[in-house]
């Protein structure tokens, strides 16, 4: 450094941009194919006209070209060429300010880089933006990527996150429940009739389809259908499967989304443990489950089985002529695709070839269906970044659902099936959400399970009322009588003593 260098005063502004200097992201984690990726877009807006979150954040940060933009910014201005010029010990202050001027060159501050987080985080990892995308970039796995280097300079991911990124590691679940109340829904059920018996333990039955219940199924006792459904499905079915009970874990699926590098760990302790089991196939009835197995396991260890979700196995069962369907149904649905079934994997046809099969059931789609499925917002950590958003994102949806004149809003995931709820009890809506497991139960069975165990709880409290009732008009007429009797005897033995 000159002496002139030495002599050139620094402003109060300037301390204070060095204070607020941002840690370095580490970008050399990204591989070229993000990079190529980075650079590919180009800025025409399209994902501004489909992102579900802009519409109902409309701010500029949110839209996936603004976080392209944003983010090289960060990256230019910390690993760019000028930048390593910038903060050479070689090069005088002078020559870096006349540079800086020239080259309109500015140091992202540590605000700078907050708000990026917050932007990158406020969305829900739905897809759209690459389904629309005429540069086909691979949005999804691009905003995952750019989560992780986030979280390993410390800035990610949101506060309101991180209970659930905790949860995970502490309990195998992300609703802050003990892995002893995992199997605690099936033990309710049965008491409560909605089951027969409890799911079969797979590590003693060794059966060779193994069914990966997943923790909203599990914990929310308010989308219990969807685990109770899909077991008496299998029951009456007569399928060779399984659970794992208080053995499953999370998937991993919270942990990958908002960037947590753990999930590689999380991931191979369960390819371990399906591994061993020689299993044929593994289904899943949640779409995030089933995404994050089928497609991001393998990117992690090798799997020697088969992952399909519910739907698709049943699908299957149905062209092989193994499945039929007895019962009509007579009911005018509509269907909600979730992100990690249908954009994710292409899981379109198998719910509706389901549906279709039913007898008396009538499907009315929403004007954005299949790959334009409207995103309910529950995924990507949104929900618990963002609730305020995600609550507008599952009432848009539900007001398309109520738009097609249908009485139930059917998927088939419970994620979607607890986001969309909010949007129903938010609008007072009129619309029951149902899963898909729930149609197929009652076109097998004859009848809905949950509304036959409430008649039947009716009917036996009914019963017990009446026999209680009864018992105690027995009890008072026996009173009434020993009391009368007892009044005889006295009025005789007044009349003998007078006599």
């Amino acid at each position: 450094m000159s002496n002139e260098d030495k002599d050139i005063p620094v402003t109060q502004e300037e301390n204070e941009i060095k204070k607020e200097k941002a840690r370095d992201i580490p970008i050399h984690k990204l591989d070229m194919r993000r990079l190529i990726e980075l650079d590919a877009c180009t800025r025409c807006g399209e994902c501004l006209l489909w992102c579900p979150v802009y519409d109902q954040d409309a701010k500029e940060g949110v839209i996936p070209r603004r976080k392209v933009i944003d983010f090289l910014k960060i990256a230019r201005s910390q690993q760019g060429f000028l930048a390593k010029i910038m903060k050479s010990d070689r090069v005088g202050e002078s020559m870096k300010r006349l540079l800086a001027s020239v080259f309109r060159y500015s140091e992202v501050s540590d605000a700078d880089v907050e708000e990026f987080v917050k932007n990158l985080y406020e969305c829900s990892t739905c897809g759209q933006c690459e389904v629309v995308c005429p540069a086909h970039i691979d949005t999804v796995n691009l905003w995952e990527d750019l989560r992780r280097l986030i979280v390993r300079a410390e800035y990610g991911p949101l506060e309101p996150q991180k209970a659930l990124r905790k949860s995970v590691k502490a309990f195998d679940n992300p609703w802050q429940q003990p892995r002893a109340g995992r199997t605690k829904w099936s033990r309710r059920a049965k008491k409560d009739g909605l089951i027969q018996n409890e799911p079969r333990y797979i590590k003693k039955t060794k059966g060779k389809v193994l069914l990966f219940l997943g923790c909203t199924a599990s914990y929310d006792v308010n989308v219990k259908q969807v685990a109770i459904n899909t077991v008496n499905v299998l029951e009456a079915l007569d399928i060779d499967y399984g659970v794992l009970g208080k053995d499953e874990k999370c998937c991993g699926s919270v942990l990958l989304r908002m960037g947590d590098p753990e999930y590689e760990r999380l991931f191979m302790e369960n390819i371990n443990q399906f591994n061993m089991l020689n299993i044929g196939t593994l289904i899943s009835s949640c779409a995030g489950c089933f995404k994050t197995i089928r497609q991001d396991y393998p990117k992690v260890g090798k799997l020697n089985f088969e992952v399909l979700h519910t739907v698709e196995f049943l699908a299957r069962l149905l062209e092989e002529g193994k499945l039929a369907f007895p019962n009509p149904v007579n009911k005018t649905v509509t269907y909600h695709d979730p992100c990690h079934l249908g954009r994710a994997t292409g899981g379109f046809d198998a719910p509706r070839i389901i549906m279709n099969a039913i007898p008396g059931l009538k499907l009315k789609e929403m004007p954005r269906n299949r790959e334009y499925s409207r995103c309910c917002g529950a995924g990507g950590g949104l929900k618990a970044g963002y609730p305020d958003i995600q609550n507008k994102m599952a009432q848009r949806r539900i007001q398309e659902a109520e738009d097609t004149g249908a009485e139930e809003l059917v998927s088939c995931c419970p994620f979607c099936f607890q986001g969309l709820n909010v949007g129903v009890m938010a609008r007072n809506s009129p619309l029951a959400m149902k899963d898909m497991s729930s149609l197929v139960a009652e076109s097998l069975l004859g009848y809905d399970i949950f509304e036959k165990a409430a008649k039947d709880a009716e009917e036996k409290a009914a019963a017990r009322a009446k026999a209680k009732a009864e018992k105690d008009a027995a009890k008072a007429k026996a009173k009434a009588e020993k009391k009368a009797a007892k009044a005889e005897k006295e009025v005789a033995k007044v009349e003998e003593e007078t006599a």
